[in-house]
């Protein structure tokens, strides 16, 4: 399959988002030994580490493993400026019903050489949870048709300079191993009121210690404001290489409690040394009060 077909391949399933159990291939044709890519709905966190996938064709009943043949499994998100993210939006209603952004996991597999000819069924089985949904990726094959002959996959070749050709790695979309801070989704201790300002202090324990530079961390909150609408504010902080300081604030005063998520991912040459410990969870009125909010199930959980 060539370069441009899958970037169309992946244009399309980006439409999927507006769907949370977006399920689909593109192409939905194909022959073997070349490379397809599927929407697999937004469980939390699905890795090739944790997911396994399957042939089964509906020709002759024989089922074929293809975990080895997946090349990558990463998330596909909206342009910020698109729709998806538009207050009130087809989106919307996302965040309040998975806890996360407008996101589709893709997988993208170089197909094997000897699978059976016709229509068949690919099954992609993860450990990681869907929160809020009746329906999950583990319950849903995708219907594929595998095409007489035998093609290549992609080496997903880009243009680096003029004349000057680089094959792709889909590899680097992957997510890196993080630490992923946040309530419990929905929390034990809501309903919850609005509030203010959230703030989050926690300690890192890494392979660097107090040299840790604040450069080799990444703190990435996780958008919902599509469905809130309260225009959230994000702040961060490190001091002595591992006490970290996480603020998010709504001049309205309506932030929502399942905003307060957000992952901290280090530099490759970094490593957690064991999970980060939180030390206090505030939350604030828009006044500056300080309130209740469910500090209880407020956790960090390793990915």
């Amino acid at each position: 399959m060539k370069t441009g077909h899958f970037m169309y391949s992946v244009c399309l399933l980006g439409f999927l988002m507006l769907s949370s159990t977006a399920l689909h291939a593109s192409p939905m044709s194909i022959r073997c030994g070349e490379t397809i890519t599927f929407a697999i709905g937004a469980a939390k966190s699905m890795t090739r580490a944790n997911t396994t996938t399957t042939f089964t064709s509906d020709v002759d009943g024989v089922s074929v493993d293809l975990t080895a043949n997946v090349i990558s499994i990463f998330r596909l998100y909206a342009d910020r400026a698109s729709e998806a993210y538009q207050f009130g939006g087809n989106t919307a209603s996302l965040a309040d019903s998975v806890g996360h952004k407008p996101w589709v996991t893709v997988a993208v597999i170089d197909l094997p050489t000897d699978l059976t000819v016709g229509p068949g069924q690919v099954q992609f089985t993860t450990t990681t949870t869907y929160s809020g949904q009746g329906s999950h990726t583990n319950n849903l094959p995708i219907s594929v048709k595998i095409l007489p002959g035998t093609g290549l996959p992609s080496g997903f070749d880009y243009e680096f300079g003029i004349g000057s050709q680089l094959a792709s790695d889909l590899g680097q979309l992957e997510a890196q191993p993080r630490a992923i801070f946040g309530p419990a989704y929905p929390s034990n201790s809501c309903p919850c009121p609005d509030y203010g300002a959230i703030e989050i202090r926690a300690n890192l324990p890494t392979s660097l210690g107090a040299d840790l530079d604040p450069a080799f961390v990444r703190v990435l909150a996780d958008t919902m404001t599509a469905q809130t609408g309260s225009g959230r504010g994000f702040v961060h902080g490190l001091n002595n290489g591992k006490n970290l300081t996480v603020m998010l604030t709504s001049s309205t005063g309506a932030l929502k409690y399942y905003e307060a998520r957000f992952s901290v991912v280090l530099h490759s040459a970094v490593k957690f040394t064991g999970v980060p410990t939180i030390t206090s969870v505030r939350y604030f009125d828009a006044n500056g009060i300080e309130v209740s909010g469910p500090v209880a199930d407020y956790a960090v959980v390793m990915q």
